[in-house]
């Protein structure tokens, strides 16, 4: 049932020899200015950088509750005191 709908959403969409002009000849040729790639390397560098941090702060915060938890196990795998 899911394949014939594909196929008719397929057949309806329109071909993309349709949409390309002239026009689209100029974008093709034009090569990628550097400042472009600059720019989003510089910021795929800050991003870098920032979820570095947070994953140290993250392993020292699950290394924390890791501590927390042996402790409590081990609180609750001694025996109880005896009521006195």
């Amino acid at each position: 049932m899911q394949t014939l709908k594909l196929s008719q959403v397929l057949n309806s969409a329109p071909a993309l020899t349709d949409s390309y002009s002239d026009k689209d000849d100029d974008l093709i040729d034009r090569p990628p200015q550097l400042q472009y790639f600059q720019v989003h390397f510089q910021h795929i560098h800050e991003n870098i950088h920032q979820l570095q941090d947070e994953l140290v702060q993250l392993k020292d915060a699950v290394a924390h509750l890791d501590e927390k938890l042996e402790r409590l196990l081990a609180v609750l795998d001694s025996p109880p005191d005896p009521v006195r």
